[in-house]
């Protein structure tokens, strides 16, 4: 897989959403590049081209976006992002 197909997973520290969905991902060994934009907020640009949404984590899969895990998500207020 080449790096132009890598899984992105936007996170924040303090998300427990976050947490989760890297944990599980490192678990089941899936192949992600994680973007903690707390801190690398220049990547915030990056993830409004993706969504509109303002909630993590986001986990950007080719052309498909899906927001939060297991039904939660956190807003980026709540992460100090905004």
């Amino acid at each position: 897989m080449g790096a132009l197909n890598l899984i992105l997973v936007f996170t924040a520290d303090g998300c427990p959403h976050c947490a989760a969905l890297v944990e599980d991902f490192r678990r089941r060994g899936v192949a992600f590049r994680e973007i903690n934009l707390s801190r690398e907020p220049a990547e915030m640009e990056r993830l409004r081209a993706l969504t509109w949404e303002h909630r993590l984590p986001v986990v950007a899969d080719h052309e498909r976006v899906s927001i939060g895990y297991r039904g939660g998500s956190s807003s980026y207020a709540e992460l100090g992002l905004e």
